[in-house]
């Protein structure tokens, strides 16, 4: 059997605090740092993806938690990323309750 290696990481650093649903300890990890220079250049987003996305392959993680932290065109282009390179690992998406004050699971693949 295989080790699950689960990689939490969230789109944008600087949006809000963020802890980890399986540990309760705070997310510092993110695909896009504390924000991109231009939210509409969807190719650099891309590739910023799919680098993280390589990274992830390389370091043998076998699902994501994403936590979703804003601005649409970001997550638009990391699923892109994520679906054109047929990546391997697994992904849940993580949104923000507003009612409950937690962050709940879409898993997406």
């Amino acid at each position: 059997m295989i080790e699950q290696k689960i990689q939490e990481v969230a789109l944008f650093n600087s949006r809000h605090p963020i802890y980890s649903v399986l540990t309760k300890e705070p997310i510092t990890d993110s695909v896009f740092g504390d924000s991109v220079e231009n939210p509409l250049d969807f190719n650099f987003m891309q590739n910023e993806a799919l680098r993280f996305l390589q990274t992830a392959v390389w370091d043998n993680v076998t699902k994501i938690h994403l936590y979703i932290t804003g601005l649409t065109p970001a997550t638009t282009s990391f699923l892109k990323s994520y679906f054109d390179a047929l990546c391997p690992i697994r992904l849940s998406l993580f949104h923000y309750n507003r009612d409950t004050q937690a962050y709940e699971e879409q898993k997406f693949f």
